[in-house]
């Protein structure tokens, strides 16, 4: 399934953070580095699943920071 709208713009409200931290986030994720970047850069894009991951992985990185 795609992200929702919702998903998608806050991903890019993220875009520079996830770039900074693609490879905590992508093994988080239990995907490679390459995959995520790639997705920041407009190839191919995460599910809704991984697109919730990757949002919760940056709220507990914020409280925890």
């Amino acid at each position: 399934m795609e992200p929702t709208e919702e998903q998608f713009n806050a991903l890019g409200n993220y875009r520079d953070i996830i770039t900074q931290n693609a490879s905590k986030i992508a093994g988080a994720l239990g995907i490679s580095t390459e995959t995520l970047t790639g997705w920041t850069e407009g190839n191919g894009e995460p599910t809704s699943e991984q697109a919730d991951k990757i949002l919760e992985f940056l709220r507990q990185e914020n409280k925890a920071g």
